[in-house]
């Protein structure tokens, strides 16, 4: 199924299925904004102010987790600009695996302070950690695993929509029994900036049961509408296919994201105990 395929039906309810994507060019070229690169990277620098709040609740909700090991697997953290440095002291030693050639300076430009205080190791490798996790779990097997709003825009790497469904529940599967967590991209659209609620709110606490996500007692489209009126969304928004991503019985927390005035999204945090033993 085309990428740029639109569904007219589905944008006048502003309704979400895992099968279809509501999207537009507009849409996708504001989506593909936040997979990396120099203007990526621009932009986060220009509103690092404007993100303040979201890179805020994404500290509090890092503070809850209890990570298995000391030893973290950072896939996709490109230059932390909403990572938490509190957090990333926790760890000894980090394998910062992106694509994206200025993620290395950019992150220790961003937390290498944190981390010299902390006497944490960063290690910088570039390839596609995706594409090779397998090789990278046999490698540290004892790491725990973070996905840094990766996992999210995978649709947008590949551009087919059954393979992207396909290769996030393998992942999932790849995963099972290790300590992993991940914040990524639920859904995202256009936004009106008139029709923001007086008190919105920017937070929701979640769980995966066996039919779906439940959050503030919704699920499917009530709860779609219920997010999209807290930050004043109009139709047309992008399941980022990510919504059965985590096992049943989950827990995890939904974060509002105003990425520009005009755009935002919904982010996805939650966490994955495994067996893995502190060292």
């Amino acid at each position: 199924m085309p990428v740029n395929t639109a569904y007219s039906f589905l944008a006048s309810q502003c309704s979400f299925t895992r099968s279809s994507l509501i999207i537009s060019g507009a849409t996708l070229t504001k989506s593909r904004d936040t997979t990396g690169g120099l203007r990526w990277h621009l932009r986060a620098l220009w509103r690092r102010g404007q993100w303040r709040d979201t890179t805020r609740q994404i500290a509090e909700w890092l503070d809850t987790t209890q990570p298995a090991s000391r030893h973290l697997l950072l896939i996709g953290g490109s230059a932390g600009w909403m990572m938490s440095g509190r957090w990333l002291q926790r760890f000894s030693r980090i394998e910062l695996i992106d694509l994206d050639p200025y993620a290395h300076r950019l992150f220790r430009w961003n937390h290498g302070r944190a981390l010299r205080e902390s006497g944490t190791e960063l290690h910088y490798a570039a390839f596609d950690a995706l594409d090779n996790l397998d090789a990278l779990l046999k490698k540290y097997p004892d790491a725990t695993i973070f996905f840094d709003n990766v996992l999210g825009q995978h649709l947008f790497r590949i551009w087919q929509i059954d393979r992207a469904e396909a290769d996030l529940a393998r992942i999932a599967k790849q995963l099972k029994g290790r300590d992993w967590g991940s914040v990524h991209d639920l859904f995202s659209g256009p936004t009106d900036p008139l029709k923001l609620p007086a008190l919105p709110i920017t937070q929701f606490d979640a769980a995966r049961d066996a039919d779906g996500l439940l959050a503030d007692g919704l699920r499917g489209t009530p709860l779609h509408l219920r997010l999209l009126a807290q930050v004043g969304g109009q139709p047309e928004w992008v399941d980022h296919l990510t919504s059965e991503l985590f096992p049943v019985g989950t827990r995890s927390r939904l974060i509002a994201w105003p990425f520009v005035p005009d755009y935002a999204h919904w982010l996805q945090a939650g966490w994955v105990a495994g067996g893995t033993h502190k060292r």
